[in-house]
Formats: C-alpha cells, sequence, structure tokens
C-alpha cells in the first residue's frame, strides 16, 4: 500500500476524530457570544443568524461572532464527516449493509456542512438540518449491524447510540412536521449532535486502531 494512500486514510481518521469535536465546541462558543441564548427557548440553528422577525425577543442584540462560529463549525464538521467516510474506504467492512450505512453518514455529514452555509431564513436551512439528523442515525446503526459477526460489542454500541439517537428526532422534527412549534428543541437537538459524534469517534478510533497496528 503505498504511503500516499495511508496518509490519506489517516487524514480521514483525524477528520473523523476533529470534525465532531468542532461542531460541539462551536456550539459552546458560540453560546458564550450570544447572552440571549435559552436551551429552552431557541433552536441551535438561531446562533447561526442575528434578529429575525417572528422569532423570540432576545435579551440581548446578536453579533457576527456567535454567528461566524457557529455556522464555520457547523460546515468544518460537516467536511470533517464527508472526509472519514470518503478517506477511509479501505478499512471499512465490505458489504451492502455497510456501504449503505456509510452513505448515509457521508450524506449525513454535507447536509450538517450545509447547515452552516444555509442558515435560517433560507428555505433550505431546515430540510438539510432534518436529513443530517435522520440519516446520520440510521448510518450509524447500519454500520453497526455490519460488524455484528466480526467485533460484536462494538456493533451494538453503535447501533444502540443510532437508535436512540434516531428516537430523539421525534423531539427535533415532529413538531415542525405538526406545525407545533419552532423554538425550545436545543436540547435535544444537541443531545442527538452528541450522540451522533461520539458515534463518529468510536468508528474512528476503531480505524485509528487498524490502521497503526499495520
Amino acid at each position: 500500500m503505498s504511503i500516499e494512500k495511508a496518509n490519506l486514510r489517516r487524514l480521514g481518521i483525524y477528520a473523523g476524530l476533529l470534525g465532531p469535536a468542532i461542531g460541539l465546541l462551536s456550539v459552546i462558543v458560540a453560546i458564550y457570544f450570544a447572552p440571549w441564548f435559552n436551551w429552552t427557548e431557541f433552536a441551535l440553528s438561531d446562533l447561526g443568524v442575528g434578529e429575525l422577525s417572528g422569532r423570540l425577543t432576545r435579551s440581548a442584540p446578536s453579533n457576527v461572532l456567535h454567528i461566524f462560529i457557529f455556522n464555520t463549525g457547523m460546515i468544518l464538521a460537516g467536511i470533517g464527516l464527508a472526509l472519514l467516510v470518503i478517506l477511509t474506504r479501505s478499512l471499512q467492512i465490505d458489504s451492502i449493509v455497510s456501504k449503505v450505512g456509510y452513505s448515509l453518514i457521508f450524506i449525513g455529514g454535507i447536509n450538517l456542512a450545509l447547515v452552516g452555509a444555509l442558515p435560517i431564513p433560507s428555505a433550505l436551512h431546515f430540510p438539510v438540518a432534518a436529513i443530517y439528523f435522520i440519516a446520520t442515525p440510521i448510518g450509524l446503526a447500519l454500520v453497526g449491524g455490519s460488524y455484528l459477526s466480526e467485533s460484536r460489542n462494538f456493533g451494538i454500541l453503535l447501533i444502540i447510540i443510532g437508535i436512540v439517537a434516531f428516537l430523539s428526532i421525534v423531539e427535533i422534527v415532529a413538531p415542525y412536521l405538526l406545525d407545533l412549534y419552532q423554538e425550545g428543541i436545543a436540547i435535544p437537538e444537541m443531545v442527538e449532535a452528541t450522540l451522533l459524534s461520539l458515534g463518529a469517534w468510536l468508528i474512528s478510533y476503531r480505524f485509528w486502531s487498524q490502521e497503526y497496528k499495520k
């Protein structure tokens, strides 16, 4: 195997480790620069936009810092997730279930990047966010299923993370689809984002172990 291919694999592994960390950290830092933010009243996406008519009144003015930090963080996190899938293909299990699972994770990563590239009030913002929250946990569960015969505990852990993350979608997507409310979903969003990040870290760490045992 060429040194160039090995370096690309390792780049993918590091992207899978750093991308989700950047995404979660960007949310925390953006909240620090958004004193109006309240976990029970807003969605995380509100961190990526200034004042909007029809949204909840903010107790302090918005500023460029939290907008830039949040949107840039989402773009980098999404790119990291996509690179993890693309550059580590030689380390992935060669099965239909695995390929479908990683494809969904890749789609999720692209749409996470679009969350930052297409902030509110873009009409495409909610669709791309929904695709990220739906495709990624299903992808993780399928990848976990592909590992059941090779590493049962690892596979079961990924399946559990994927299922729990998917179930939290009910708290995120259903209110929008049923037109119940459009604020106050930051907590379930953060819970799912953390679970999805954990899944990406586990896959990346496993690939890291495989790569450096060679």
